[in-house]
């Protein structure tokens, strides 16, 4: 019994000890590894095949090749050779020639100087330098013949190291400039050794300052590198986009991977793992252009990014343009303009029934409005314009009751187009975007208030961009009888009872509930930033987030993430409200759009105070700027 125990526990323990081994060995980086190294030794083999082959059939080179060998063949032949140890024996022979006449007339000087003593100290003590002196001459003209024969013994050795050297002048010439030629080769060999002999093994970038290790490399290991720019590589093996700016400049060894891209630096299992997308992990990485997210965590006014960083700013515009301000907070900014017209004397000007299309769906009537679409049915949008057109002025203007006149149309249709209107308006989607469509205005706005609106566009909205056209009443009243024959079809009827005070009394609350006043001058309604702060966004805890009643959904996009919660709320916002809609309107953001969007919001909301001091890019200072220059 004991031995079939023993026999059983050594058969598992072999089995799981095999399986550990296999496990650890099945790595998915050691498999992006091998197909890295795989792609790029064919890539360099290519290249150097190609470099070789041009070679080949280069004239030059082949001419250069030929007569390296003809010098080469000339210097190893037998009377080359004999030449070169004729003169290597000279050479020989001719340097200890030199070194003993140096030497000697070096020996002869030292004697001599010496005699400059004997007679100075002779004079000294009265005796005769006579045969003092006769011994210097003598041997100062040894020192002079002795010099003479020491040049003579120098120029011949330099004469002989000239003719060895011209011996081989042409060869090591020639071999010089093939060598030049060849270098690509060369260089294209060590690199296929080097990719034959690389190891499998972990890569990683530590950055102390930031306290993270990434390991990004391990698998991108095309990253830094020139050469795999082209879209025809696998993604994960491309060179990094401009990197000369955000690898050199931003130095990847101070920055690394993961404090720009996000994810999870050390994990090396699989792409999910590592890039972040897994339940609990708090900073999944960015998807494609929303990396740009990171570049306010070091540069702290936008302008600085506006070149490199056009996606974020993309969305800096959009959330401008659409006033996402005017609802939401945001530490650091401040309350948006009022970007909608003001319904102060609404009564004057809209038809009820196309102002209950228009609340519905602003989309009804002009496809590309501004205004974003609320969760509101008939019964609210009835409601709303009961109010609005109850509570507000009906009495805009020093004209009254205007009746456009069918005879002026085609001169009105004249004036729009000498006064330029189609620069700012289309008709029907032709002309210019800057004011709204025209085509079907005649059904929303009445005669009596279009004639004093472009007489004097300020006096109903004070900040509008609008001119005064200093047109006659004649002029203004052709351009209105041309305005008026463009009328909505079909236009859904609404009977809207205006004094119906419980009705207006909805309409007043619902505005108030939706922040109507955030856009709009709204009769009894003040602006009211009554909509969640963005404050932190991108730091907030994922179970703060109000899913709602929607389920993760992978195929509706729906997953239980910061990430995931904010882009669909940018992109579809009541995908989280399946029974009860939210209060947030739909801006019909198309994809793009709200990715630059989330970039943008997620960038201004994160926290940068973690990044250290010596990161934060500092501008310079004008004076910096023109010394610059100056030393330029």
């Amino acid at each position: 019994m004991r031995l079939m125990a023993f026999v059983i526990s050594s058969v598992f323990l072999f089995i799981t000890t095999i399986l550990a081994v296999w496990v650890d060995f099945d790595k998915d980086w050691k498999k992006y590894q091998k197909d890295f190294n795989k792609l790029e030794y064919n890539k360099t083999q290519e290249e150097l095949d190609a470099a070789k082959k041009f070679m080949d059939t280069d004239p030059d080179f082949t001419k250069l090749t030929a007569s390296l060998r003809a010098a080469e063949e000339k210097v190893n032949s037998p009377e080359g050779k004999a030449k070169q140890k004729e003169l290597e024996e000279k050479i020989k022979k001719l340097k200890y020639e030199k070194y003993k006449t140096e030497r000697e007339a070096k020996f002869t000087k030292s004697r001599l100087d010496s005699y400059e003593y004997k007679i100075i100290k002779a004079n000294k003590e009265g005796k005769n330098p006579a045969t003092v002196i006769a011994e210097r001459d003598q041997l100062a003209a040894l020192w002079e013949n002795q010099k003479k024969l020491d040049a003579e013994a120098k120029e011949n050795l330099a004469k002989a190291d000239a003719e060895a050297q011209q011996l081989t002048a042409e060869y090591k010439d020639l071999k010089s400039k093939y060598e030049d030629k060849n270098i690509k080769v060369g260089l294209l060999e060590k690199k296929l050794d080097t990719v034959v002999k690389r190891p499998l093994e972990i890569q990683q970038i530590q950055v102390p300052d930031f306290n993270t290790v990434d390991r990004c490399i391990s698998c991108h290991m095309a990253t830094n590198k020139d050469g795999f720019e082209d879209k025809k590589y696998p993604k994960v093996f491309q060179t990094h986009p401009n990197r000369e700016l955000f690898l050199v400049k931003h130095n990847v060894k101070d920055f690394g991977c993961i404090v720009c891209h996000q994810g999870q630096g050390l994990a090396t299992t699989k792409p999910e793992v590592a890039h972040g997308w897994v339940e609990f992990w708090d900073k999944p990485m960015f998807k494609g252009k929303q990396v740009e997210a990171s570049c306010v965590k070091c540069h702290k006014t936008t302008d600085e990014i506006a070149d490199n960083a056009q996606f974020f700013m993309k969305g800096k515009e959009l959330v401008a343009n659409s006033n996402c301000f005017a609802c939401h907070k945001l530490e650091g900014q401040s309350v948006a303009m009022k970007n909608g017209p003001p319904l102060l004397q609404a009564a004057s000007k809209l038809n009820p029934s196309w102002m209950v299309n228009w609340v519905e769906n602003p989309r009804h009537y002009l496809p590309k409005s501004k205004m974003p679409t609320f969760p509101f049915g008939k019964e609210e949008a009835t409601a709303i314009t009961t109010y609005v057109l109850s509570s507000s002025d009906p009495n805009f203007g020093a004209k009254k009751n205007i009746v456009p006149k069918p005879e002026l149309v085609k001169e009105g249709e004249k004036l729009f187009t000498a006064k330029t209107c189609n620069t700012c308006h289309s008709i029907k989607g032709v002309g210019g975007n800057v004011g709204p469509d025209l085509g079907r205005v005649g059904s929303k706005a009445n005669p009596t208030w279009m004639f004093n609106w472009i007489k004097n566009p300020k006096t109903y909205h004070p900040t509008t961009v609008m001119p005064n056209l200093g047109l006659s009443d004649n002029e203004v009243l052709a351009l209105v009888s041309y305005l008026q024959s463009f009328k909505w079809e079909n236009m859904p009827a609404f009977q809207v009872d205006l004094d119906n005070k419980k009705q207006a009394e909805k309409g007043k609350e619902l505005m108030k509930t939706y922040g109507c006043a955030s856009c709009h001058n709204v009769p009894g309604l003040e602006a009211a930033q009554n909509c969640p702060e963005l404050t932190g966004l991108a730091e907030k805890d994922t179970h703060k987030f109000d899913f709602g009643y929607a389920h993760i959904d992978p195929e509706r996009g729906i997953k239980h993430t910061r990430e995931s919660y904010v882009y669909n709320k940018i992109r579809t916002p009541w995908i989280y409200n399946d029974f009860l809609k939210g209060r947030m309107p739909r801006f019909w953001f198309t994809d793009d759009q709200a990715n630059a969007i989330f970039t943008y919001i997620i960038g201004i909301t994160g926290n940068s105070e973690s990044v250290p001091y010596k990161f934060i890019y500092k501008p310079k200072s004008v004076e910096e700027s023109n010394e610059e220059v100056k030393t330029k």
